[in-house]
């Protein structure tokens, strides 16, 4: 079984540096071009199951990808949903350096989830996570490939697990770009996902993304 992970595409809000969470902003320009890109990609991949986060920005995503392919369902999950990010939801840095000092200093020293005011908490995240891939993988055969349009603390939660990192390690070095791809390929038992059983194939693959062109420079 294969599994593609993708971020959703750009929000208004990504561009402008604001913390999302569960907050449900709209994609930006450069979202909806990014949507395309990646439906592009993934036209000439067979997709057995499509899921999504049923907020606008993966969503939005998935319905771009799924209109490649006809007959296929956008199967929505909000256990796919970004985390709960509490009082934090739409700051940027600015205003938490300003309104949480202190534990924007203690995030800047180690981060966790932990740290957030009326946040969901790192054991909680993880455990709604790999509960529903959990379900997800299962609905699916060794031999079919799924898809799933999701969030960026989704995927690198899915990815501390499968190397073994504890919930509340935020100390991640994989970087996931908006539509960025990642691809397992393994067992339907999310139990075995930190064992060699399971193959990480791809981490933020974005070759799909068209370079946009730069402002000429002098000197």
């Amino acid at each position: 079984m294969r599994v593609i992970v993708i971020r959703h595409a750009q929000t208004v809000w990504n561009a402008a540096g604001r913390a999302q969470g569960q907050a449900d902003p709209e994609l930006s320009e450069t979202g909806w071009r990014q949507c395309a890109e990646v439906a592009r990609r993934l036209a000439p991949v067979t997709i057995d199951s499509l899921w999504s986060s049923d907020l606008r920005r993966a969503r939005d995503t998935a319905m771009a990808v799924a209109e490649q392919h006809q007959g296929l369902e956008v199967r929505l999950d909000p256990d796919l949903r970004e985390i709960n990010l509490g009082e934090w939801e739409g700051a940027d840095r600015k205003t938490l350096q300003r309104d949480w000092p202190d534990l924007y200093a203690a995030w800047q020293r180690r981060p966790s989830w932990d740290l957030v005011p009326a946040g969901e908490g790192s054991e909680d995240f993880k455990a709604r996570v790999m509960r529903c891939f959990g379900r997800i993988v299962a609905a699916a055969s060794n031999d079919q490939n799924v898809a799933v349009v999701t969030h960026i603390g989704v995927i690198r939660t899915v990815l501390a697990t499968v190397v073994g990192a504890d919930a509340g390690d935020l100390r991640w070095p994989w970087a996931i770009d908006n539509t960025g791809l990642t691809t397992l390929q393994g067992p339907p038992d999310v139990e075995v996902w930190n064992t060699p059983a399971l193959e990480v194939l791809a981490v933020n693959d974005t070759v799909h993304l068209v370079p946009r062109p730069q402002p000429a420079t002098r000197g």
